[in-house]
């Protein structure tokens, strides 16, 4: 809709929200046929077939500026808009992503993709799989956890309760200097997303003793986030898809060398974190240099754009190791809510 705003043109369908949020396929043509809507409910009738049948990759231009938001841009009439796409996807090109990268985007939540070629299947449990939606000619896959920096907000609030303001830096410096001990949380505080999405699971704190401290607990939330993203990690290498090293970027990546190198020791790979503080914004900037044709394919243009990394953290060792442990109890924690739920 923003694409046909700025050009005066019709809908374009960008193939990346078609293909993530509304299941856009080509072998059905388009959207899923009316016998799917039908089951959804009756009242979708007759509603598909007034919709768009073709999508389109953020490589293709949607026109060109109007002359009203041309002057209201101050822009000229010749600019060219690409069709656009996702803000996580867009930011995957902007981090520069190539095969067996996982670009991870950590907020509250994350944004977890990957892209690979001649993927011949279904890749089962993630949210999404689409042709095109991330580098033009590839498979773009979308995974992702339901909370990540929401739960360190969370135990905030709840530490903080009555008035009490704590002092979020001196807590993680504490938790910094702490053993890796049998103290196990579970990130489902929101549900989990990937693998195999199920909102109505919670979260979970096993092995306190009155002797556990706020910074205790707080690296064990630390830890849960970062055995989920493992999770992803190895539901992707299980399908087929291996993943070599990591992109993070956001706000907790940039602010947190804690959480980043606790990543790096639970998930057994390289974490880069990339430079942009804009990296959605550089991968739909990246979009428009091709569309433009001042470059041939998103893959140059991430070549010469890119902004690198200002920060990388490698797996240590000592930490490798301790955490194998942990990471198998904090599986059996996890089969243990999952249970508990289901019985609820």
């Amino acid at each position: 809709w923003m694409a046909a705003l700025l050009t005066g043109n019709p809908v374009k369908a960008s193939r990346c929200p078609a293909g993530h949020k509304a299941m856009w396929h080509a072998s059905w043509g388009g959207l899923p046929p009316e016998e799917f809507w039908l089951e959804v409910d009756p009242l979708l009738a007759g509603r598909v077939g007034k919709l768009y049948h073709e999508s389109f990759t953020a490589d293709v231009p949607a026109g060109t500026l109007t002359s009203e938001w041309a002057e209201t841009l101050g822009l000229s009439r010749e600019v060219v808009v690409a069709c656009g796409a996702l803000d996580g996807h867009a930011g995957a090109v902007g981090a520069g992503i190539n095969p067996r990268q996982l670009v991870k985007i950590i907020g509250t939540s994350t944004t977890d993709i990957v892209i690979a070629g001649n993927v011949d299947k279904c890749i089962k449990g993630i949210c999404g799989q689409v042709e095109g939606s991330v580098i033009p000619g590839m498979t773009g896959l979308e995974a992702g956890q339901s909370a990540f920096g929401d739960i360190f907000a969370w135990f905030k609030r709840l530490l903080s309760f009555g008035g009490n303001q704590i002092d979020f830096g001196q807590l993680e410096a504490e938790a910094v200097r702490l053993p890796i001990d049998d103290t196990v949380a579970v990130d489902w505080m929101n549900g989990r997303r990937t693998p195999n999405a199920d909102p109505r699971l919670k979260g979970a704190l096993f092995g306190i003793n009155l002797g556990a401290s706020a910074p205790v607990i707080y690296r064990s939330l630390v830890e849960s986030v970062c055995f989920g993203a493992r999770r992803i990690a190895e539901h992707f290498a299980d399908e087929g898809i291996g993943v070599d090293e990591v992109l993070a970027l956001g706000g907790i990546a940039r602010k947190s060398p804690f959480v980043m190198q606790t990543l790096a020791d639970i998930m057994q790979v390289p974490i880069k974190v990339v430079a942009s503080e804009q990296a959605c914004a550089l991968g739909a900037a990246m979009f428009g240099a091709v569309v433009s044709g001042y470059y041939c394919n998103v893959q140059e243009a991430a070549e010469h754009m890119n902004s690198g990394f200002d920060a990388e953290y490698f797996p240590i060792p000592d930490n490798v190791k301790a955490y194998e442990g942990k990471y198998a109890a904090y599986l059996a924690a996890a089969k243990c809510v999952e249970d508990f739920s289901m019985k609820a």
